[in-house]
C-alpha cells in the first residue's frame, strides 16, 4: 500500500528515519501521498542515457561516460536533446519491506523535461527497491526547449510503499464510484457504472477533441527563449506554444517529433483513500506516448460537497515513429488508482494548491494562462 503524507514525515522526522537530505527537507516537499526530491549543486553531461548493472554505481558509470561536469549555478543552461545527470540533494536507507517509485512533477513533464530516477545497483529507472540505502541521481533530458534550472528545484517526486498489493481491484473502484464518485463528464455528472471501462488494474481514460474550442497545444520549435523553471506565471504562451483548434473532421493526426498537450474526456476524481499514477494502457495499441508526469494524489479531482465534481487529467503525448492519427473519444491512457495504507492527514486540495484542477488542457505553472 501506498504511504500518506502522515507516515512520510515519520520516516523523515521520526525516531528511525528513512530519507535524509544534504539540506534541511522541508515540510512543503511532502505531498499528500509523495515526497518532492530537490537538485543538489553538480551536473554531469554524459554521452548517452544509461542504466546500471546490478553490481555497478552511477559514479562508475559517470567515470567513464561523462563528457563534462560543471557546477550547479542558479541560472545554469541546459540544451535540448542532451543527457544531463544531476545527483540529488536527498539520499535514502529504506526499511527490507519499503520501496519507491519516482515519477515527474507535472509542471516538468509539461515542458517537455525528460526526467527519470537512478540508484545504484538498480537498472530499472524510477524505481528504489527494498531496503535500498544510498545516494539518488536524476536524469534529465530536454527534449523540446532551452531550461534554466537553479540548485534545489524539484523536478521529480517519490511515491514509498508497502510490500503488499497497492493496486485497487475493479471492485473497489466501482464501490468506490457508487459511493464518492470517481468519473464524471464534460459537465460533472456522474458516470454510470457501465461507463466504467477497467483493464488490468486501470481506469481507462479517452481522449478529447471537440468539447472546446481549443483542444490542446503544440510545442513550438523555432523559440530561442529559455524557460526559468524556477519562475511562474512569467511566459507568454504564444511564445512557446500553438493552440490546437477543435477538428471538423473529429481526428488529430501527431506528428513525429512535436510534444503535445491534450486533456482527457472524462473528469477524474480520487477520494482521499486513494492516490493514482497514470499508465500506457497497451503499449502494442498505437505508436505514442500519452504522458510523462503521472502521479496524482488524493483528493485530486475530488470535492465532499460534490459541488465540483472531478478534473480532467492533462496528456503529455507524442508520436513514436510514423504519423499517428487520435480521434474523437478513443482509448488514451489508463489511470491506476493505488489504495492508501491511511488517509492522509492532508489532501492535494485541500491543504495544498490546486494549480492543475478544473477543466482542458492547462500549461505548467510557468506561463500565463490565457487560453483556458
Amino acid at each position: 500500500m501506498t504511504l500518506p503524507y502522515q507516515k512520510i514525515k515519520d520516516i523523515i522526522f521520526g525516531a528511525n528515519p528513512m530519507i535524509f537530505s544534504k539540506k534541511e527537507i522541508q515540510e512543503k516537499q511532502i505531498q499528500p501521498a509523495s515526497l518532492d526530491l530537490t537538485l543538489s549543486d553538480r551536473v554531469y553531461r554524459t554521452s548517452s542515457s544509461f542504466l546500471p548493472k546490478q553490481n555497478e554505481t552511477i559514479w562508475e558509470i559517470l567515470k567513464s561516460r561523462t563528457l563534462y561536469d560543471f557546477e550547479l549555478k542558479s541560472g545554469t543552461i541546459l540544451e535540448p536533446n542532451s543527457s544531463y545527470i544531476i545527483p540529488l540533494n536527498e539520499y535514502v536507507d529504506l526499511a527490507p519491506g519499503i520501496y519507491a517509485h519516482a515519477n515527474p512533477k507535472s509542471s516538468i513533464g509539461r515542458v517537455g523535461l525528460f526526467v527519470r530516477l537512478l540508484c545504484d545497483r538498480t537498472p530499472r529507472f524510477d524505481y528504489i527497491p527494498p531496503g535500498y540505502k544510498g545516494q539518488l541521481y536524476l536524469e534529465v533530458i530536454p527534449l523540446d526547449f532551452v531550461v534554466k534550472i537553479h540548485p534545489n528545484l524539484s523536478f521529480n517526486q517519490i511515491r514509498f510503499r508497502t510490500d503488499e498489493p497497492y493496486k485497487a481491484r475493479e471492485s473497489e473502484l466501482r464501490l468506490a464510484h457508487a459511493k464518492h464518485g470517481i468519473l464524471f463528464n464534460q459537465s460533472g455528472i456522474l458516470m454510470t457504472q457501465d461507463d466504467l471501462v477497467i483493464r488490468d488494474g486501470g481506469l481507462m481514460l479517452t481522449v478529447d477533441l471537440d468539447s472546446r474550442d481549443i483542444i490542446g497545444f503544440r510545442a513550438k520549435h523555432d523559440t530561442t527563449e529559455a524557460i526559468d523553471l524556477g519562475l511562474v506565471g512569467e511566459y507568454e504562451p504564444n511564445d512557446f506554444w500553438e493552440p490546437i483548434i477543435r477538428p471538423e473532421s473529429g481526428e488529430l493526426i501527431l506528428v513525429p517529433g512535436n510534444f503535445y498537450l491534450l486533456a482527457s474526456q472524462e473528469r477524474i476524481s480520487f477520494p482521499p483513500q486513494f492516490a493514482g499514477e497514470m499508465a500506457s494502457y497497451d503499449a502494442s495499441s498505437g505508436e505514442m506516448r500519452s504522458h510523462y508526469a503521472g502521479f496524482f494524489d488524493p483528493g485530486f479531482g475530488f470535492d465532499e460537497s460534490g459541488s465540483d465534481n472531478g478534473t480532467t487529467a492533462v496528456l503529455e503525448v507524442r508520436a513514436h515513429n510514423v504519423p499517428f492519427r487520435l480521434t474523437r473519444g478513443q482509448t488514451i491512457c489508463k489511470m491506476v488508482y493505488e489504495r492508501m495504507l491511511e488517509k492522509p492527514q492532508e489532501l492535494y486540495c485541500a491543504g495544498f494548491g490546486s494549480s492543475y484542477t478544473g477543466s482542458g488542457p492547462k500549461l505548467s505553472k510557468h506561463f500565463k494562462q490565457i487560453w483556458n
